[in-house]
Order: structure tokens, then C-alpha cells, then sequence
């Protein structure tokens, strides 16, 4: 391919005929479109839905039936804690093969089934002795409201009476005395709440933030960090779940006091008094089922807007640069307006809501009270009826505006609590793990020793990695190269527990990697790989991240081999300059090297994974590096991947990626000297490169070192030969 660049060859397009393509660009179908049509593309496809009958998915011994929001810290049963997805296909005790998908699926549907039990579990730990004095206190606190409104009524006849005298300062004073109970009494109440409020809300992010660590890296590739972003921040609503449930308690007790109320004064009016309760109540219960579909949509369609807003947010200096704002604005507002259109039908249903019960409510009212003029036409309670009769649809309508808020408080609780119920992947935490690989045990330093054997690694129903053998000894240094996508990190993967293998197995000092032989393992890991996040804390802050206070960091020896003095050097307030987000004050390859400063300053590493470590510095610096951190784990074992063909030839083993396959194996001398090896074919390609990028009369060569840009010789040797040369 580069050598068809470089000399100019044309493609002939019409290779593939135009009907076999299913994307066309809109401004090859002919006039008539959008001024921008040359952005659009037409898709041309079939969609097809097979009917039949839904297969239940089987449900694993091992899997929890539900989330746990019942424990925190020490006190999380033993169960709760060793819960892992299998892997597809992979055997469980009794040989029975599960697929991880329907276990996800299974803890998804079950919690979200079930929000509202989860959160009274929650509740019921600390005790049901204050949810029950609450839910007391409110029914005491709805009595006296109807109570008090009967007492006003007996005042005023009491007051017309002449004959009682002094007695009527004392029956006010007795009322205003009742009232003030009833005042008292929700000072407490809401103080409950507000308590209740915060230990829900405190339960729930302990349980939430205790179970993130735990969750496998399968979980967070398929979530997006802008929807885990906001379930996280959704945590505070669960602050206003007591204060709502109580107030539909009340509400509903205010309700039924208030019918009998009316019952009480004109009996004859029971069965429209009945009907006015079960229209305030019913109407609201009957279109709840509506509103919470509809609230639910609207949720998702926020949490694409979230996702949308992150990554324009992230990619705004691409965006930019490839003058795609149209492209951006065009997605935002199809989003924008479904998500309003959506907010739409969600109104429509909560104003047909409030609509309904108020209608009916205020009709039962009328009904009620000109029916008891027209019975008995007394003017005495004629006035507490008429407050109790309108009072009905009052009542109604602010149970429904409870109502309409309780779909949205699920719905935000079941995303919260989704994560909850996922499988861990410490699935096999209760098997004994050997004492030889848990840390602080007596550990030797020396490398683990690596065995693969038949693995077949399957990820989004793609093979990445073909019955793959391979073992690696303690204390060997491994190059891996391959092309792009061959499965080089995917074979790296695997010691990280990125990937679960769907064959063969995994091995790591004799025993398979699972559970916490897995988590032992990650504690004697030393990872370099541009992902490798850098938070927005100081220089040393971000050197020293995951390594614990106490320990005795040699600071001084990681920062010259990572040549960071220089950096910190320029840096305003040296190692405490903060790196901004994601290291963005710092360039692309001093990010590198502060990430290679970290893994060298990680105590006790056993195992170095070198993922394209030096990806933006130049060539010698590469070189230099790669020395300093092989002389660091001289006797750890060692796996580096790379695209720098010519430094593999100072490894003790090279392995050859393709297409998922380990196709070579061997002493960087050996491959090289086989006359079809492909390991000389990418030593012969890279220099080939290098040869024609500098012996090309029409390239221009300039070199950028300390912010001054100049000329390079026609004959450059030595470190000139690198990126930093145009």
C-alpha cells in the first residue's frame, strides 16, 4: 500500500459496481435534495424481525437473585461479593454453559423490575422503627387536619349561641391548643424525613461506589461514561423519596378521612362520596402506567443528549478542524427535537391526568352538596360539607402531582440501581487463591510465569484471538508486533481480564487466573498504554496514584528514568502543577512519560505490560526509555507491543500477531534469518520506509525541537531519523 502512495497509483472505482454498494452519497441520486446534500448518505438495506416464541434465559446457581443495598463495607455477605458473569461457554459446576449476555440481561431485568423493594430493603436495614413512627405521626398529623376542620365548624355555632358565655373562651382556647399540637407535630416529621432522606441517599452511594471497582471491564464497554456520569449524579433524588412517600400516605389518609367526613354529615351521599374518592384515587392509578413509559423514554432520550453533549465536548477541536459543525448541529437537533417531542406526549399525558381527576372530582363536589340542599336544606354543616365536597378534587389532584412524580423517582432509581445488580467479576472470589500470589504474603519479586493453551477469545460475536498456545517464563522479555487490530492488546487483554477466554484456559504461576487470583495479579502489574488515565491532580499526585501513603516511593530514581525533570521543570509550580483533565496541559508524549513514571514507581511488579509506552516521542527517546524501564524490570516478566520493528531486536522473544494468531515465535535473530519469515518482512518494510521518507526528493525536511524550527541535511543520521521531522 505504500509503495502504491508513493508512486501515485490511481484505484480503479469502478471495480465494484454502484448497485452493490448499500451507502450512496445523496448528491449521486439526482437534484431535488438538501443544498448539502455532498454530507448525506443514502442507506439502502432491509430490516428483518423474526416471530416466534421468547426462549427464557436460564439463570446460573452462582448468579444473586437481586442487587444488595442491605450491607456496606465488612458487613456485605459473602455471596453478594463473589458474584462474576461466566464467561460464554464457559463451564460451571455442575458443566452446565452459560452465556454472560443473558446473565447481564437477567440482573438488568431484575433489578429494574424491582426498584422500589430494593430501596425498602435499603430502608429496613436501619431499622423499621423510624419508617413506622413516620408513617404513624403522618396518618396523626391527616386526622388533625380533618378533626381540625370539624372543630372550627362546632366553633362557629358555638359562637352564635349566647346562652354558653365564658365557655366560648375557653372551647378557642382548647382549638388553638389543638392546633398548636398539630404544628409541633410536623417539626419531627420533617426532620424524620429529612433523616430518612440522608441515610437512604448515604446507603445508596456507599453501595454504589463499593460496587463500580467491582464490576468487569466487559460491564463499562458497554455503558457509556456520560450515562454512568449521570446515574452517578442522580443519586441525590433518592434524598426526596421518604418526604414523597409520605406524602402520598397523607394524601391518601386526607382522602379517605375527608369521605367519611362527608358520610357523616349526609349518610345519603355515600355512594357519590365513594365514587368522588375512587375517581380522585383510580384516575390517577389508572393512566400511572402511561406516565411512567413515558417518562422512562424521556429519560433515555436525555441520557443520549448527555452522551452527545460529552462527545462534542471531548472532540471540539476536531470538530472544528474538520469544519463538521454542520454535521454536529444537524445530529443535535434530531435529538433535541425527539427529545422534546417525547417531553411532549409526557405533558399531554400528565395534563389528561390532572385534567381528568379534576373534572370529576369538582362534578362529584356540585353532585354532593346540591343534592344535600335539595334532602334537607339545613344551613349549619352546610358550609363544612362544602369545604370537605371541593376540598375532594384538591386532594385528588395533589395525590396526582404525587403521582406524576413517582415514575420519574423509579425510573431515575432503576438506572441507579442497575449497576447494583450486575454480575461481578470476582465470580470465583471464594476459591482459594495460592499464598505465593497474594502480596504481602512473602511473595517472591522475581517474573509469573504465563500459560495460554488452546485460548479463543470472542468479543461483540467477533473471534479476536484464534486458539492461540503460548507460555512465557518467569523473567523473559517478550517484544509483540503485528499490524493494526491483529489482537496484540487483546492478547495483553487477557492478563488484565479484559477478556474472558470462550476456550482453552489461562494460567499464571500454575494457577487459572479467576477471582482473586486475578485482583493478585493486577497488584504486581505494571501497565503503560496512552489510555492510561491522568487526572486533573499534580504531577506527583498522578505519579504516585494507586500506591498506598505508607509506602517509600523512590520519586527521584522514576522521575530521571522517565526523563521527567525536564518537564517538571517547566511546569509553573513544578511536581505540585496540576495536569489538567486527562493530562491536557501537558503535550501527548510528556503524558507519556509521566504514565511511565507511574508504572515505574508501582512497588513489588512482577509483570510489565508496555503498550505502545512512547507513542509522541521521538526515536531516541523511545530508545532511551525502553532501556530505562527494561533495567527497572530486569527481573519481572515482561510483554511489550510495539511498531518500532528495530528495537525488537534487543528482546530475548519475538511474537508475530495475525489476524488473532500467534504466527511467529522466536529469537529476534532467528526469525529474521528465514528467508519467507514474516518478521523479516516488517524489518525489510520499516526500513524500506525510513530509506524512501528521507531518500524522496519532493519531502522537505524540517525538525521542531525546543519550539525552533530547522532544516535538516539531505543526509540525516542518528536520532534525525524520527517523527519529529516533516
Amino acid at each position: 500500500c505504500f509503495a502504491q502512495a508513493h508512486a501515485g497509483a490511481a484505484i480503479d472505482q469502478s471495480v465494484v459496481p454502484a448497485s452493490f454498494w448499500s451507502v450512496q452519497p445523496v448528491s449521486a441520486m439526482g437534484a431535488g435534495f438538501a443544498t448539502d446534500a455532498d454530507e448525506l448518505l443514502l442507506l439502502r438495506g432491509a430490516v428483518l424481525i423474526k416471530v416466534g416464541r421468547a426462549t427464557a434465559a436460564r439463570r446460573p446457581v452462582d448468579t444473586p437473585e437481586r442487587a444488595t443495598l442491605a450491607w456496606s463495607g465488612s458487613s456485605q455477605p459473602q455471596d453478594a461479593r463473589e458474584t462474576r458473569a461466566p464467561a460464554a461457554h464457559e463451564p460451571e459446576a455442575g458443566g452446565l454453559h452459560v452465556d454472560a449476555a443473558h446473565i447481564d440481561a437477567a440482573h438488568v431485568d431484575a433489578v429494574r423490575a424491582r426498584p422500589t423493594w430494593e430501596l425498602w430493603r435499603a430502608l429496613r436495614t436501619d431499622g423499621l422503627l423510624t419508617p413506622s413512627l413516620l408513617a404513624v405521626a403522618a396518618l396523626f398529623a391527616a386526622a388533625g387536619v380533618t378533626v381540625e376542620a370539624a372543630l372550627l365548624q362546632g366553633l362557629m355555632a358555638v359562637a352564635v349561641d349566647a346562652e354558653l358565655g365564658a365557655t366560648r373562651l375557653g372551647l378557642l382556647g382548647g382549638v388553638l391548643t389543638f392546633v398548636v399540637v398539630l404544628l409541633l407535630l410536623e417539626a419531627p416529621i420533617a426532620a424524620g424525613v429529612l433523616r430518612t432522606g440522608r441515610r437512604l441517599e448515604t446507603r445508596v452511594r456507599i453501595a454504589f461506589l463499593e460496587k463500580l471497582p467491582r464490576l468487569g471491564d466487559r460491564y463499562f464497554h458497554s455503558r457509556l461514561i456520560s450515562d454512568m456520569a449521570q446515574r452517578a449524579y442522580g443519586l441525590h433524588q433518592l434524598h426526596t423519596l421518604p418526604d414523597l412517600a409520605l406524602r402520598f400516605l397523607r394524601l391518601c389518609c386526607q382522602l379517605a378521612l375527608t369521605t367519611a367526613g362527608i358520610i357523616w354529615i349526609y349518610p345519603d351521599s355515600a355512594p357519590l362520596a365513594v365514587a368522588a374518592l375512587a375517581s380522585a384515587i383510580g384516575g390517577t392509578l389508572l393512566l400511572q402506567p402511561l406516565q411512567t413509559e413515558r417518562d422512562m423514554r424521556v429519560r433515555t432520550y436525555a441520557g443520549a443528549l448527555s452522551r452527545f453533549y460529552l462527545d462534542a465536548l471531548m472532540g471540539l477541536m476536531p470538530v472544528r478542524t474538520h469544519s463538521a459543525e454542520r454535521a454536529v448541529r444537524r445530529e443535535h437537533e434530531m435529538l433535541v427535537v425527539t427529545w422534546a417531542r417525547e417531553n411532549l406526549a409526557l405533558a399531554r399525558v400528565q395534563v389528561l391526568a390532572q385534567s381528568l381527576t379534576s373534572l370529576l372530582g369538582i362534578g362529584f363536589a356540585v353532585w354532593i352538596v346540591f343534592s344535600y340542599i335539595g334532602a334537607r336544606g339545613e344551613a349549619a354543616p352546610l358550609l363544612l360539607l362544602l369545604y370537605w365536597t371541593l376540598n375532594l378534587p384538591v386532594l385528588g389532584q395533589a395525590l396526582a402531582a404525587s403521582a406524576r412524580q413517582y415514575p420519574a423517582v423509579r425510573n431515575s432509581m432503576s438506572r441507579i440501581l442497575e449497576p447494583l445488580g450486575a454480575p461481578e467479576e470476582e465470580g470465583e472470589a471464594h476459591a482459594a487463591a495460592p499464598q505465593e500470589m497474594i502480596p504481602g504474603t512473602g511473595a517472591t519479586t522475581s517474573g509469573v510465569a504465563v500459560d495460554l493453551a488452546g485460548v479463543t477469545v470472542v468479543a461483540g460475536g467477533h473471534t479476536i484471538l484464534h486458539d492461540v498456545d503460548l507460555s512465557v517464563q518467569p523473567g523473559e522479555h517478550v517484544a509483540i508486533v503485528g499490524a493494526s487490530g491483529a489482537g496484540k492488546s487483546s492478547l495483553v487483554g487477557l492478563l488484565l481480564g479484559w477478556h474472558r477466554p470462550a476456550a482453552g484456559r489461562v494460567r499464571v504461576d500454575g494457577a487459572p487466573l479467576i477471582g482473586v487470583r486475578l485482583q493478585a495479579l493486577r497488584r504486581e502489574i505494571a501497565w503503560v498504554d496512552p489510555s492510561v488515565q491522568l487526572w486533573n491532580r499534580t504531577l506527583q499526585e498522578n505519579l504516585t496514584y494507586g500506591n498506598g501513603p505508607a509506602e517509600d516511593l523512590p520519586l527521584s530514581q522514576a522521575l530521571a528514568r522517565a526523563d521527567l525533570y525536564d518537564v517538571m521543570e517547566r511546569l509553573p509550580a513544578g511536581h505540585q502543577t496540576r495536569l489538567g483533565e486527562g493530562g491536557g496541559l501537558v503535550s501527548g508524549g510528556e503524558g507519556q512519560r509521566v504514565r511511565l513514571g507511574r508504572a515505574l514507581l508501582r512497588p513489588g511488579v512482577r509483570l510489565a505490560i508496555l503498550d505502545e509506552p512512547f507513542r509522541g516521542l521521538d526515536r531516541g527517546q523511545r530508545r532511551a526509555r525502553l532501556a530505562a524501564a527494561r533495567a527497572q524490570w530486569a527481573d519481572a516478566t515482561l510483554l511489550c507491543i510495539t511498531h518500532d520493528i528495530e528495537e525488537t531486536r534487543t528482546f530475548d522473544r519475538v511474537l508475530v500477531i495475525e489476524d488473532g494468531r500467534i504466527v511467529e515465535d522466536g529469537a529476534p535473530g532467528t526469525l529474521a534469518a528465514r528467508p519467507d519469515s514474516r518478521y523479516g518482512r516488517l524489518l525489510t518494510t520499516a526500513a524500506t520506509v525510513q530509506a524512501q521518507r528521507w531518500a524522496g526528493a519532493q519531502w522537505q525536511r524540517l525538525r521542531l525541537e525546543h519550539g525552533t524550527l530547522t532544516a535538516v541535511g539531505a543526509e540525516p543520521t542518528g536520532d534525525d531519523e524520527d517523527e519529529d521531522a516533516l
